[in-house]
């Protein structure tokens, strides 16, 4: 896995949902049903600043054309977002599933908002979700929180969560990855990331 640079950030980002679900629309005319697919996941598009070839922008390049094929991992943009201080959360209890997940080892009383992206660790991969209702921590630093898509691998007992900087991780897509070599030596970046699990 290529870990691409924390800086410069990346001026646009566009995240997406991989959705690998439905609407079946029956030749009848009935009803239309809508059919989920355990395994939806996220992308997201970034486009980066005008680099600089001689320092910035022949690294990013390198790694981007390294993680064709060892995927990559960029922090997830938080914009003014800041999730505050969450501790040390990590999941409670082997054999989740679904939407649910039950954490502790948080902060007292921390509050998880909705909307709010993280990451799970799982057996070395950082799973990117969101928080889809907001919920408290209690006393104790425990909490159960709802995911927006289910879970898509069964976590461990004790793997962590990743609250304060999220990243999304995976392939680099796209026909091909191309860079812009400008006049002004500078490089121009637009790539894109999807999970790949």
């Amino acid at each position: 896995m290529i870990i691409l640079p924390t800086w410069p950030g990346a001026t646009k980002a566009v995240p997406s949902v991989l959705d690998f679900g439905g609407i079946l629309q029956p030749t009848s005319g009935a009803a239309t049903q809508r059919f989920n697919r355990l395994g939806n996941r996220y992308g997201v598009a970034f486009e980066m600043p005008r680099l600089e070839n001689a320092d910035e922008g022949r690294i990013w390049v390198n790694r981007l054309v390294r993680g064709l094929s060892a995927g990559a991992r960029m922090e997830y943009p938080l914009l003014d977002f800041d999730p505050g201080t969450p501790g040390a959360f990590v999941v409670n209890g082997a054999g989740q599933a679904g939407t649910m997940l039950n954490v502790r080892g948080g902060a007292p009383f921390y509050q998880f908002k909705e909307g709010q992206p993280f990451n799970i660790l799982i057996d070395g991969t950082y799973f990117l979700d969101f928080i889809a209702a907001d919920t408290n921590a209690n006393g104790s630093g425990a909490a159960t929180i709802t995911l927006s898509q289910m879970l898509r691998e069964q976590p461990a007992d004790g793997d962590p969560l990743l609250i304060t900087q999220p990243v999304v991780e995976g392939w680099v897509v796209g026909d091909r990855l191309s860079w812009e070599l400008a006049l002004n030596r500078s490089v121009g970046l637009a790539f894109e990331i999807h999970e790949a699990r």
